[in-house]
């Protein structure tokens, strides 16, 4: 039967170096020990703990050279930013560092320059290019529509005003300016999730009236009928976004029959949308003929 290895020194943080280790009197072969994890290169960390962004990022901060600051997609999701592709363990970091310094060298980073003209704060305690040098840098590496999802949440979550974000667009010359720029006027806080941000950058790129987003919706007599997604109030159109979770979820799915319903029986015309209707060249097609005609027929 395998020894337990023997219990690490209380004053090691979660995540923590071998030289942190060595000043504490870890042995080198405790830290060979199977209940440790090697996140990068002279960083262990205990297996038992989850293996998060977060940590992941905590782990490598410790051996990164002065200064830096985590950028892209890695910055967004410290700041909860929604990005394109859920996070995996095994994904590279981005890091900036100034330009002049050596770039980051070590498995797992993608490197950038450029900090000395970026203004960084921390989030989850670790230093991170600000929400708006973030959102312009991600204009570089993400579609349009991704970024136009980004602004909406900068102005959902307070983070930024649209001004700010009309700035922060007007001073950038590199890739993606044009596409920071038109996000920028597009931007809207009203936006409930990265999807409603998608669709609407499709329905504003099909030419169609731009809609209300999340706003109540009431009868001629001023009784409530419903919230919904987007709205064309002059001709009395609402679009819903289905999720997986209205076809698996029966009180969920009893709840949007009603309401559509109720919106019907006032005279609104209802265009329910699932994640096809985007990524399907079929279903993509057949809403935006729909649309068409609902709203400039």
């Amino acid at each position: 039967m395998a020894r337990r290895p023997t219990p690490l020194p209380t004053a090691l943080e979660p995540a923590f170096t071998t030289a942190q280790a060595r000043l504490v009197g870890v042995r080198p072969d405790r830290l060979r020990a199977g209940d440790l994890l090697t996140p990068t290169s002279g960083v262990r960390s205990r297996r038992s703990d989850d293996i998060t962004h977060v940590s992941t990022a905590h782990a490598y901060a410790l051996v990164l050279p002065r200064p830096f600051a985590f950028s892209h997609e890695t910055a967004a999701r410290l700041f909860g930013l929604p990005v394109p592709r859920p996070w995996k363990a095994g994904q590279p970091l981005h890091v900036m560092r100034p330009t002049g310094t050596p770039l980051v060298v070590r498995a797992g980073i993608t490197s950038h320059r450029g900090l000395e003209r970026r203004y960084t704060e921390f989030a989850r305690a670790l230093p991170v290019t600000d929400p708006l040098e973030t959102w312009a840098d991600l204009a570089g590496t993400l579609a349009e529509d991704d970024v136009l999802a980004v602004a909406d949440a900068l102005l959902a979550q307070g983070l930024a005003r649209p001004k700010d974000l009309e700035r922060a667009a007007a001073d950038r010359r590199t890739k993606g300016c044009g596409a920071l720029r038109r996000c920028a006027a597009a931007a809207r806080p009203g936006a409930a999730s990265p999807w409603e941000s998608k669709a609407r950058h499709t329905f504003i790129t099909w030419g169609l009236p731009e809609p209300e987003l999340n706003v109540d919706v009431r009868s001629s007599d001023g009784r409530w009928l419903a919230r919904p997604d987007f709205l064309w109030r002059a001709r009395r159109v609402v679009g819903e976004y289905d999720g997986d979770q209205h076809r698996t979820d029966r009180a969920q799915w009893q709840y949007e029959r009603e309401r559509r319903a109720r919106l019907e029986d006032a005279g609104f015309t209802y265009v329910e949308m699932t994640s096809l209707s985007l990524t399907s060249p079929r279903h993509r097609d057949a809403l935006r003929e729909r649309l068409t005609r609902l709203l400039l027929g």
